[in-house]
């Protein structure tokens, strides 16, 4: 009978140990980008994104802009159409009419001096 109990725990504990391959995988990343306000139809996002710079890609795909998802959304607003710098997690998300995409949950965000390109000499 003890036996028997330590079998079904090690099961239990083996059943819940191992990963769930349907759980959406997260990466940290770290981007730059102009912050921009975005709309999608049925609400299916989360209002901001980053226009990356440079271009990234994710899941094989180069991606130009990227959403993000903040847990204080009115901390964006003064940073809106500013270049920032942005630290997250990757994950992604699916919307009935957005589909499957990849969306920046946000650990900071701050702005940043934009980069200028380098412009040739004249002669």
């Amino acid at each position: 009978m003890r036996l028997a109990r330590i079998l079904t725990t090690l099961a239990f504990l083996l059943l819940f140990a191992v990963p769930n391959p349907s759980q959406p995988r997260s990466d940290k990343l770290i981007v730059m980008g102009k912050l921009t306000r975005v709309m999608a139809i049925g609400a299916e996002t989360s209002g901001w994104a980053i226009d990356l710079n440079p271009v990234l890609t994710v899941n094989g795909k180069q991606v130009s802009s990227l959403e993000v998802k903040s847990s204080n959304p009115k901390k964006l607003e003064p940073l809106e159409n500013k270049f920032v710098k942005a630290t997250g997690t990757l994950s992604n998300a699916v919307g009935v009419e957005t589909g499957d995409r990849p969306v920046l949950t946000l650990s900071s965000i701050k702005e940043i001096k934009e980069k200028s390109p380098k412009t040739p000499d004249k002669d």
